[in-house]
């Protein structure tokens, strides 16, 4: 039912900022409908209605952005092979409120060209987004070869940072866990 999502979404916007709307009503959707699917309660069609709307809806709330912010420069994207943006959606927005400037290349970026655009645009850090197994091409060989060729730091968020933290770490990346919030203040630390 998109007219009553819209509704939804519309009136919490109102109230509430999106970093607020973020934590108390769209990851917890995010993540029931992961639980529905997964329990076979849910379908993939309902997670695919969802996230489209939500890639439109924090699409055009990234697009109408403070464009003016001159903090840190941070390039974002997700992982090889990854197709879900909506939390690397959710995360630029909450970080662009906290005064960093954004660059969001989206879904199944290569890393060897996220090095490349990192230092063409002179970025501060890198952070890139995962939901899915990333695969062992990825952790045990792509992910290290990114690190060390940076001389910035490389950060990983989503349920996949969780799952495979410790192959993440080996990789010389910093865990960014699956919470938005906690995410953006271990960045901020980091980058302190």
């Amino acid at each position: 039912d998109e007219e009553a999502l819209e509704t939804v979404y519309s009136e919490a916007l109102t109230y509430y900022d999106i970093g607020t709307v973020t934590r108390k009503l769209l990851r917890p959707l995010l993540i029931e409908l992961g639980q529905r699917w997964a329990s076979g309660h849910g379908t993939i069609a309902e997670e695919h209605f969802f996230a489209f709307y939500m890639r439109n809806k924090l699409g055009a709330r990234f697009h109408h952005r403070t464009r003016s912010v001159s903090g840190r420069k941070i390039l974002m994207a997700c992982l090889p092979g990854e197709r879900h943006e909506t939390g690397l959606l959710m995360l630029a927005l909450i970080l662009n409120e906290a005064g960093f400037n954004t660059v969001v290349l989206g879904a199944d970026m290569p890393l060897e060209d996220a090095a490349e655009a990192s230092g063409k645009i002179g970025c501060e850090a890198v952070v890139l987004s995962g939901v899915v197994e990333p695969g062992e091409e990825v952790l045990q060989k792509q992910l290290p070869r990114l690190v060390s060729s940076l001389d910035i730091q490389v950060f990983v968020g989503g349920p996949a940072s969780v799952n495979f933290s410790d192959e993440i770490m080996r990789a010389g990346a910093v865990v960014l866990g699956a919470d938005v919030d906690i995410g953006r203040k271990t960045l901020e630390a980091a980058l302190s």
